[in-house]
């Protein structure tokens, strides 16, 4: 990501943060562009716009949804981005060069790709040079944005399912917790929102087998 945002504009990973926060607000959990420069299928599986919405119940389907909305926003002009130097200039995105190929490589990195440097010939006088381009976005556009999206509806479950995979993120390589542990957790943050039942549905779904006890220590009856 860029290491220098002129006044008044923020990155493109800031902007999905802020759109994610808006629209999901009990579900986003504040890594999930932390996937970004990481894992380029977020940006390969991104749906075109106008497709259906993706699930929420894992933090590449949220991230894919917040960078939707962007995308949406960009491609309509809404959110006007910039291309910016690290010599500090900056001239005007074309919302046309978010549908050619490759651009939502952008996402990744913040960094215009060199391959798509021509697209912007005739937007951008005097820009053939080598250096490096960023793509920035205006923080009022994007928070005038956030005024037209109304908050995504959400229930308990999918608030559980976000929090149960973070836990099981924060796990992987760590002695696994308990059933039991887990249940109290939850309770303490969902309450009586979230009845057993749908504990007990979404813990056997997402929980990887090692978190699960051996069949026969499930099936033993407890003692008195």
């Amino acid at each position: 990501m860029t290491h220098f945002v002129s006044s008044g504009y923020i990155t493109l990973q800031q902007a999905i943060d802020e759109v994610g926060r808006h629209v999901m607000p009990h579900e986003w959990l504040g890594q999930e562009t932390d996937l970004l420069p990481r894992d380029s299928s977020v940006t390969e599986n991104l749906a075109a716009v106008g497709e259906e919405a993706t699930a929420t119940g894992t933090s590449t389907g949220r991230l894919n949804r917040a960078m939707n909305h962007l995308l949406r926003a960009l491609f309509a002009g809404e959110v006007k981005a910039v291309v910016a130097r690290e010599g500090g200039e900056m001239h005007p995105c074309p919302s046309s060069l978010w549908t050619h190929p490759g651009i939502r490589a952008v996402f990744r990195s913040g960094e215009l790709p060199v391959q798509l440097r021509v697209a912007l010939e005739g937007h951008m006088a005097g820009e053939r040079g080598a250096g490096r381009r960023w793509i920035l976005v205006p923080e009022s556009d994007v928070r005038q944005l956030l005024g037209a999206l109304a908050p995504e509806p959400t229930d308990v479950e999918a608030e559980f399912r976000a929090w149960l995979a973070a836990k099981i993120d924060e796990s992987a390589g760590k002695e696994h917790p308990t059933k039991k542990r887990i249940w109290m957790e939850a309770q303490g943050v969902f309450g009586s929102r979230l009845p057993y039942r749908s504990f007990q549905r979404i813990w056997t779904a997402m929980v990887p087998k090692e978190w699960r006890p051996p069949l026969r220590q499930r099936q033993a009856k407890p003692t008195a």
